[in-house]
């Protein structure tokens, strides 16, 4: 197997692994959307960490077509993907520890998304000489733009190897690591902080299939259908294309689109969800959604998911530019408050 696909398969596999797929909301409810859990793999091979290996659909084929996965399968075609075992519900705290020491390399980079990522995978590599890794998770802060706190969780393959880890003594770039198991980090923290008052947290859950298959919201429950029961009206007529301007709940605003088809666009967001995409000569532009109440849900899910592109659900001026109509200039407060709702959900 070559480096290339070697990269290929296990960046794949990761994706549909017990450790993420499960916890992605965006994937995971992508294959939702097939009935035998077929996902475009274009849609794969569009992450940032995948286009960071290859940006060729052709080796991303025969990577996978020549090295047989015991965890994810292609169509005939070879343009779907989907993972061939059941979900089984596991206690990943027990195989995990807590590492802090680490540099923070988003500070001053030109590209902090991208430090960030190599830095993952030299830290994955680090602790794959004490065994095996299944998952690196950098911990930021909840500030935005979030910020790299310097410390990670590290996922093993068993809670034995987790705990031999957490007592070693271990150097990264001739510092010192504080090493502990994932358990005795939460029960410290939760012992700090538990006669304090708790904060008003309105970050939303994070996405959980498990839970959300026990309390029965992957399965119609109003709640996670609708996004916490947005009864809005919107105009959804297809041939003036107008919407309420005081909505903000069918309208998608996206930057960085200049290098980004049309046709790309509708099949990241979905094309029984795309009414019309209106572009702006800077690159950016506008999604007009079929569904109501569906922006602010979609451009989470979309977070992360899209590359280069960046959604945002749409403010009321950017409504009312999409619509047609005079702009007065937004409010102090008003002009960003979209993008500082969607961005109070933790990272993925």
């Amino acid at each position: 197997m070559s480096e290339v696909d070697a990269k290929i398969l296990k960046q794949v596999e990761f994706y549909f692994s017990d450790s993420n797929f499960p916890f992605d909301k965006y994937l995971y409810l992508l294959s939702k959307k097939n009935s035998e859990g077929w996902v475009p793999l274009n849609i794969v091979a569009g992450f940032r960490k995948m286009k960071m290996i290859t940006e060729d659909m052709n080796v991303i084929v025969s990577a996978l077509r020549a090295n047989n996965s015991d965890l994810v399968e292609l169509n005939e075609e070879g343009d779907q993907i989907r993972r061939t075992k059941p979900l089984v519900e596991q206690n990943f705290v027990s195989r995990s520890i807590y590492a802090k020491g680490f540099p923070l390399v988003d500070e001053g980079a030109e590209k902090p998304v991208d430090a960030l990522m190599e830095l993952q995978d030299k830290i994955e590599d680090f602790f794959q000489e004490h065994g095996k890794v299944l998952a690196v998770r950098l911990r930021k802060t909840d500030e935005r733009p979030a910020k790299f706190k310097g410390s990670v969780y590290v996922e093993f393959d068993n809670a034995q190897l987790a705990e031999e880890v957490a007592a070693k003594t271990l150097k990264y770039d001739d510092k010192e690591l504080l090493l502990k198991t994932k358990r005795q980090y939460l029960d410290e923290k939760s012992e700090l902080y538990k006669d304090q008052p708790r904060k008003n947290n309105r970050r939303e859950r994070k996405f959980n299939a498990f839970y959300l298959e026990k309390t029965g919201q992957l399965n119609g429950n109003k709640k996670f259908r609708d996004n916490k029961g947005n009864a809005q009206k919107h105009n959804k007529n297809k041939n003036n294309k107008q919407i309420d301007p005081e909505v903000n709940q069918q309208l998608l605003k996206f930057k960085n689109g200049k290098d980004t088809t049309d046709d790309q666009i509708t099949q990241l967001v979905g094309k029984n969800l795309v009414d019309s995409i209106k572009r702006k000569e800077d690159g950016s532009g506008f999604v007009l959604l079929t569904e109501k109440a569906k922006s602010r849900k979609m451009a989470y899910e979309l977070k992360g998911k899209s590359v280069d592109v960046q959604f945002y659900p749409a403010n009321v001026s950017e409504s009312k530019e999409f619509a047609g109509e005079s702009v007065d200039e937004p409010k102090v407060g008003e002009k960003r408050k979209a993008e500082e709702e969607l961005t109070k959900a933790d990272d993925q």
